[in-house]
């Protein structure tokens, strides 16, 4: 909301939806296009939306279209068919899939973390956070991942795992607002709350990406250090 006195503005909160605004949305939308969307339809498209009215409202539009609906008709349809919300869920993973695994691989590719000891390579934790993330997949991300977690997931897997400390960890962490600014990850994928030491994922669109992309096909595309 625009204040003219203070020549400011101010957040005004809308979230969280609930189940009845997310059926409300659907109503409306079914309402201009003479649609009606079958119950169990749109129960499982909230599901799929990870509470994200942003979400819901994109695998709306694609379950309208992969029904061949794309204006209003004459004679109401009934769209209920669950083929539809697969088609859509598709393609949103396909949409969302370029956007954050081009995140993820600048992510990956960020500052070296941890300094050279002897002859062997840097730690590059941020590769394997990004690694780590994938491979564990919706559920080790969904509420939330702990540092302690991470650390071990993450020198299970590391060429040098005993040499990452508490300490890479921390920096790492939480340096991940920054490195997401410097590399342009707007709005950013993940937060860090140093107090819980828990990191977060603050864009509701990578659950989504996460629970139905092939985790390990989206691994092998990110840039390895090792190989360079």
């Amino acid at each position: 909301m625009f204040r003219p006195s203070l020549d400011r503005t101010i957040e005004i909160p809308v979230e969280p939806w609930s189940e009845d605004d997310f059926k409300r949305v659907a109503d409306a939308g079914s309402l201009e296009l003479n649609i009606a969307l079958g119950e169990d339809l749109v129960d499982d498209t909230i599901d799929a939306s990870f509470s994200s009215i942003g979400v819901f409202q994109e695998l709306l539009k694609h379950i309208c279209t992969s029904a061949g609906v794309l204006n209003r008709g004459v004679l109401r349809r009934r769209i209920e068919d669950a083929e539809h919300l697969r088609n859509a869920i598709q393609v949103k993973t396909r949409d969302y899939g370029a956007r954050h695994e081009r995140a993820l691989n600048a992510i990956a590719a960020g500052l070296v973390s941890g300094g050279i000891k002897g002859d062997q390579l840097p730690l590059y934790l941020p590769y394997y956070l990004a690694r780590v993330i994938l491979t564990h997949g919706f559920d080790g991300i969904a509420n939330g991942s702990r540092k302690q977690v991470l650390w071990d997931w993450i020198r299970e897997i590391h060429h040098r795992g005993a040499d990452v400390r508490s300490n890479d960890m921390t920096n790492l962490l939480g340096g991940l607002a920054n490195l997401q600014s410097v590399k342009a990850i707007s709005p950013p994928i993940f937060a860090y709350d140093a107090q819980q030491r828990m990191l977060q994922v603050v864009d509701s669109t990578f659950y989504f990406f996460i629970k139905h992309a092939d985790a390990n096909e989206v691994v092998d595309a990110i840039q390895n250090p090792l190989e360079d």
